[in-house]
């Protein structure tokens, strides 16, 4: 850095501002931004051991600001402040570390208290300031200089509430890959107080000069094994801060292994300059907190006064660091072989108290049990969970990780928290991942839990060493003994990392014939296919002719991209993807557009109606069920008249063209008497949810199935599969009919935007005495609901002549209107989903909160302009049900003036049965009712509810 870096790299005495003589605050480090800076400062003389313990009856917070950003930074009692060198237990100094974000000035305040437990209190006003207590200042932090840009430069490792954890300077994508094993690897016999567990002979090599070091050439080995790891291009190293009564029994962050509330400087500050080493290299904190055996050490696994000040202390010492994970526990849980652990309620204020108190917001995980049914006891009350950033994952058994990450991953999507899920050991506990010398090829964990992690949508792994191996999880000396999985583990990365925008694609295996392989994609763009072995695949890249180019990764070698069978294929169902340049192991295929695809989606979630005739793309197919467009009723059917058509299923398809999300879906099927049908609702090709229909007197009743919530991606392919059926009870031409499989409709709804939810602070319009009348431009809401059509606002702005008319005898002098409107007579084309929805709630909605006094059922009304015979007709509804008392409303007569009705259109009266159309409230309450169109050009002026039967409107 030449002469520049004095500027930077000073040691400052700043007085503070408050007339607190003598009191003085020494700024130490580079002043550039997320580099750390320390501040210290001086109390009276205190020990480790001190009656009045200075760890729990003092407390330091220190707040910094810079403009609207401030943070406020638990400090710590550091002794002799040079503790590290000294192991002095004794002194008058204490520490605050801050890592900036911003450049520029910051100011500081020094808040520091003397009482009770108080570190342990929230309250700011609990116990009394002492000594440098309101000491303020400030320093400038300067932008990075290039020449010292280093792994620190990227920034802090956020969780920002996507898939990936990510740099917060840089902005990239953090994929984590790294060592589980040793777990004790604090257990280094040249840090104070420590049991001689590890020495890393093997490693002392790798050390360099100017290297850290303490206490003359104390810490050479296990720098150089941090050395050695980086240079394999891994990034992070996982290990417990305290195992007492766990398997090692060799790391602890207090005085003495007895010990709870005194905390060991010197150890301490030794950790300090080995993480501070792991930040130049890049190297992320995995910090486990506590393991099965001993979760219950501190507090009996609660939140008390014990697990507080240790995580605080952890906390404040540490969590300034770049990459951080706090980890709640190894295998942390009670289960059949360790009954004894944390409970629900345990975890969740564990977790909420790290993050309340890490001012950093660092990446907070549970590590799992290893089998999937104790997985799902502990993690699935915790999805949701505000404080639980991801699971740390542990599985027996290497051929599960794929579908468990996937699981996690698909679970918390659908959840106003998505999880980061990393696969953290493997098993069996035995095994885990062997040494070069046993496994050279490593072929049983490269494919199942590398790859498999990673093309389910995983963020990474960290390996596992089993017990029965040399350099296992507690004996581990030599990470070189996994020398040639560290390199396969880098390959993984940088495949992902140069050839896939990864944190836009998800799993998508089913879109391929190959029941073994992993498919990662972004639908219509780049296709990755994890071949575990080489056999015929295809894959279909439906609603697209385009070109793709297809070329070949060998996940053992790494290397540039190679050539297969084919240079490219066409876009469309099935399509063979040929073969790599050798059938020997396993390949990964890179199939890729020739062209430019636009992938933006809408700016917003919104409401999407998929029409079956509209919307959806189906193939016929000789000697298996087809579709086929039943027009009357607006839905796809299958002809069962024809016996080969009643085996198997058909299926059609639509594109997803909304916004990214999760949305609440239902599908809409029509139901018949002589049979219950099947649906299958797939996305790219995966079965989402299996429906039937109810059974049924009558004839084509419409059935609003709720389907399962779904996470979509722009351009996910949703199949419906459908299905006849016989139930065996109405006699047809010698043997019994059967239902055709009619649908209508896939409605997706975006959570949060139900209706009923975006009015639930609206005021509504109230009933009383059984009457309520609203004007039909009052509305509270309303929607296309995904399709072409829409309620417009008619008013006196309006130039158009004929519109003028109408609105001159309209109440209120507006109406609203369904628009466009395409279909004016009988001889204009009939578009189901487009013009014409017979089905309620499937075309555009307008909906009305309403307060319910007096329940009971009540008589709707409605005010129409209807010009001829293709403008008549509307649907209502209330909470967002569609009850067939109030489907089809209908006009026939008095045209050409704004006409009241409620009667309802059926087989055998078009014109409808006068005062059928009805609703019922049981309750009092809030209520939305909606009217859905029927017909565009329908035109609607006012609505009444009543209880009387006897009221005709004028």
């Amino acid at each position: 850095m030449g002469s520049t870096k004095a500027l930077f790299f000073f040691f400052i005495i700043v007085f503070s501002c408050n007339n607190l003589l003598g009191q003085e605050v020494r700024i130490q480090g580079e002043l550039q931004k997320w580099h750390k800076v320390t501040l210290t400062f001086e109390g009276e003389d205190l020990s480790e051991d001190d009656a009045y313990n200075p760890f729990l009856n003092y407390r330091l917070n220190v707040t910094f600001k810079n403009g609207n950003t401030e943070y406020v930074i638990p400090g710590f009692y550091a002794a002799d402040g040079n503790a590290s060198e000294s192991s002095s237990t004794m002194g008058k100094i204490w520490k605050v570390r801050f890592r900036p974000d911003k450049i520029g000035e910051w100011k500081y305040k020094v808040s520091f208290r003397k009482g009770e437990n108080i570190a342990v209190n929230d309250s700011v006003e609990a116990g009394s300031p002492v000594f440098f207590d309101g000491a303020k200042g400030s320093f400038v932090i300067a932008d990075m200089e290039e020449v010292s840009l280093g792994p620190e430069s990227k920034g802090r490792i956020l969780y920002t509430g996507d898939r990936y954890l990510s740099y917060a300077e840089t902005k990239e994508v953090f994929l984590k890959g790294g060592a589980d094993s040793p777990e004790d690897f604090l257990g280094y016999y040249e840090f104070d107080q420590t049991p001689a567990s590890h020495k890393y002979g093997p490693h002392a090599g790798d050390w360099k000069q100017g290297d850290p070091v303490w206490q003359g050439n104390k810490g050479k080995n296990i720098i150089g094994a941090l050395n050695y790891l980086a240079s394999k291009g891994m990034n992070a190293v996982y290990f417990l801060t305290m195992n007492v009564q766990g398997d090692g029994k060799d790391v602890w962050p207090w005085i003495h292994e007895n010990e709870r509330y005194r905390f060991d400087c010197s150890k301490l500050d030794q950790w300090e300059i080995v993480f501070d080493h792991m930040d130049k290299l890049g190297l992320m904190l995995h910090i486990v907190l506590q393991e099965t055996e001993n979760e219950l050490l501190l507090d009996i696994g609660q939140l008390g006064v014990q697990r507080k000040l240790y995580l605080r202390e952890l906390i404040a010492r540490f969590s300034h660091h770049l990459g951080v994970t706090w980890n709640l526990g190894e295998e942390n849980g009670p289960v059949h072989w360790s009954p004894k652990g944390q409970d629900d309620e345990d975890r969740k204020a564990m977790m909420e108290y790290i993050k309340r108190n890490d001012p950093y917001q660092n990446f907070v995980a549970l590590h799992t049990h290893s089998v999937p049914e104790e997985q799902d006891q502990i993690l699935r009350p915790l999805l949701g969970n505000p404080y639980l950033d991801g699971p740390s994952i542990q599985i027996h058994d290497p051929h599960l990780v794929h579908e468990t990450t996937k699981k996690w991953i698909q679970e918390s999507l659908k959840t106003n928290k998505t999880w980061v899920v990393n696969l953290d050991e493997i098993g069996p506990a035995d095994v885990g991942a062997k040494p070069d010398a046993d496994d050279p090829a490593h072929d049983e964990v490269r494919g199942p839990v590398l790859w498999g992690n990673l093309m389910a949508g995983g963020a990474g792994v960290e390996w596992y060493f089993g017990y029965k191996f040399a350099h296992m999880d507690l004996n581990c000396e030599d990470w070189r003994s996994r020398d040639a999985l560290w390199d396969q583990t880098k390959i993984a990365f940088d495949f992902f990392h140069d050839h896939l925008p990864f944190s836009d694609m998800h799993s998508a295996d089913d879109l391929t014939s190959n029941d073994d392989d992993y498919v990662f994609v972004k639908n219509r763009e780049i296709y990755a296919i994890y071949l575990p072995k080489v056999q015929k695949t295809t894959i279909d890249i439906l609603n697209t002719a385009s070109m793709f180019t297809v070329a070949w990764f060998n996940p053992r070698t790494g290397g540039k991209l190679q050539k297969g069978t084919l240079k490219q294929i066409k876009g469309g169902k099935a399509v063979d993807i040929g073969y790599p340049p050798s059938k020997v192991g396993d390949w990964v295929a890179l199939i890729k557009s020739k062209k430019v695809v636009d992938t933006k989606a809408k700016s917003k979630p919104e409401v999407i109606t998929l029409d079956a005739l509209s919307d959806f793309v189906y193939e016929q197919n000789n000697g298996k069920p087809s579709l086929y467009r039943d027009e009357l009723n607006g839905v796809l059917a299958i002809d069962a008249s024809q016996k080969d058509q009643r085996n198997g299923f058909a299926s059609a398809y639509a594109v997803f063209t909304g916004k990214e999300g999760l949305y609440k879906a239902s599908f809409i099927s029509m139901a018949e008497n002589d049979g219950e049908s099947q649906y299958i609702v797939r996305v790219n090709g995966t079965v989402l949810d299996t429906l039937v229909n109810p059974e049924v007197t009558e004839n084509f009743k419409t059935i609003r199935h709720a389907v399962d919530k779904m996470y979509l991606y722009t351009n996910d392919v949703i199949q419906i599969e459908s299905k006849v059926m016989t139930n065996g009870k109405i006699p047809e031409n010698g043997e019994t009919a059967w239902s055709r499989g009619r649908w209508n409709a896939l409605k997706l709804v975006p959570d949060g935007l139900s209706v009923k939810e975006q009015l639930k602070n609206v005021a509504p319009f109230e009933e009383n005495n059984g009457y309520l009348e609203v004007e039909a431009e009052s509305f509270h809401y309303k929607s296309n609901n995904g399709t072409k059509r829409d309620w417009i606002l008619q008013s006196q702005e309006s130039s158009d002549s004929e519109i003028k008319h109408h609105l001159e005898t309209s109440s209120n002098g507006a109406y609203i209107e369904a628009l466009p409107d395409t279909r004016v007579t009988h001889d204009d084309p009939l578009v189901h989903g487009v013009n014409f929805f017979p089905i309620a709630a499937i075309g555009g909605i307008v909906s009305y909160k309403v307060k319910i006094n007096t329940p009971g059922k009540y008589y709707v009304w409605v005010s129409a302009y209807s010009s001829g015979s293709e403008d008549n007709g509307v649907h209502v509804g209330v909470d967002g049900a569609w009850p067939e008392s109030g489907a089809r409303m209908q006009w026939c007569e008095n045209k050409n003036q704004w006409t009241w009705s409620s009667a309802q259109r059926v087989s055998d009266n078009h014109c409808g049965i006068p005062k059928t159309i009805f609703l019922n409230f049981d309750s009092p309450g809030d209520y939305i009712i909606s009217f859905s169109m029927r017909e565009d050009g329908f035109e609607m002026d006012r609505w009444i509810l009543t209880t009387d039967s006897s009221i005709t409107p004028e």
